[in-house]
């Protein structure tokens, strides 16, 4: 157990002392970054030999906050696991023996370049590592997660299934009830017309190829949150730390969604290095249309969390309709010139 020699009236918590090194001292304990779900603390502890280590805690409170410590000490130990080049190492989760209904979270503190976006090069080496060292490692060869996750606090229902058609489908439409109560159900006639096809129509002609006519999807790792905030340099300047998970095992493509996204300064280069280590999926030809159809996990789940920025439903209506434009052209073309519909948006 470590001890607090802080001149300050609120001392660590005993149970988060006895995570800390043996012997160590608590010398400073300082805010780090920004969360609108929980506390995050940088933990500087002074060691008998002289050497200082570093650890990152994140708190919260009750009921979420136990799931939220739950999700992050499965998912980054299980990251762990596969990159540990490129995770911070988890310690431990528990909970403070002062204060029993606060939940805590406590990492390695890895040093980061904060205001610098990894080339590609670096980016992706560490996302293809993630996927290709844990392709085919999935419990029972299933998709889905011990836990529930969470994406900033919105819950991620990862029970386990056996296709991935009907795993995605299932979590699509979860977060698309979400998306709209955090709306206040506010009626939005674009959206509601496309909603139902987004289900008839385009899931099945993107999701169910890659699992038909002898194809497959393998399972693998996937962080499911790998926007610029979450990949940084550490102080190197070569190698990135990957951190804040939301993790699940999952068709590996799910990842390159955020790549897509106009929100982030990513992009084609980024997708480019990324095919250099891991091979398309089959069908091939699909792979810009599930690019898009994996984005809109991510535009789906902005909109949820900030509904009163209007813009983010928009985001998401105009690529929901993209897509199903596009399989309903499809199926106007194979229909024949007579189809109607076809004609009119040709």
């Amino acid at each position: 157990m470590a001890t607090d020699v802080r001149n300050v009236e609120e001392k660590l918590d005993e149970n988060l002392l006895a995570a800390l090194p043996e012997g160590g001292k608590v010398v400073s304990v300082t805010p780090s970054g920004m969360s609108d779900y929980c506390n995050t603390f940088r933990i500087e502890v002074s060691m008998p030999d002289g050497s200082t280590q570093v650890f990152f805690e994140k708190e919260a409170s009750g009921k979420e906050g136990i799931e939220l410590m739950e999700s992050a000490w499965t998912s980054e130990n299980t990251t762990y696991k596969f990159i540990p080049e490129h995770v911070p190492r988890p310690v431990k989760k528990g909970s403070y023996k002062s204060r029993p209904d606060r939940h805590f979270f406590l990492a390695e503190f890895i040093e980061m370049i904060e205001d610098d976006i990894p080339r590609p090069e670096s980016y992706m080496t560490a996302i293809a590592a993630l996927h290709s060292r844990s392709m085919g490692k999935s419990p029972d060869g299933k998709f889905g997660f011990p836990v529930n996750t969470r994406f900033g606090n919105l819950e991620q229902d990862n029970s386990w299934t056996g296709t991935w058609e009907e795993y995605w489908t299932r979590q699509m439409k979860d977060f698309l009830q979400r998306e709209d109560a955090a709306h206040n159900g506010e009626h939005h006639a674009e959206l509601e017309r496309l909603r139902p096809l987004f289900f008839e129509k385009v899931l099945p002609r993107y999701l169910r190829p890659l699992e038909s006519d002898g194809r497959s999807v393998t399972p693998c790792l996937i962080h499911a949150d790998l926007w610029p905030g979450n990949v940084k340099y550490q102080t190197d300047g070569e190698t990135v730390c990957v951190y804040d998970a939301c993790a699940m095992w999952g068709h590996n493509e799910v990842d390159l969604g955020v790549f897509r996204n106009p929100r982030y300064p990513l992009g084609k280069p980024y997708l480019k290095e990324y095919w250099k280590h891991v091979p398309i999926s089959q069908p091939e030809e699909d792979v810009d249309s599930r690019n898009t159809l994996y984005m809109l996990r991510n535009q789906i789940l902005l909109s949820t969390l900030y509904p009163h920025d209007h813009k983010l439903r928009e985001i998401v209506v105009s690529n929901m309709k993209l897509l199903v434009d596009k399989v309903e052209a499809e199926e106007a073309a194979k229909s024949g010139p007579q189809t109607g519909t076809y004609q009119a948006r040709l």
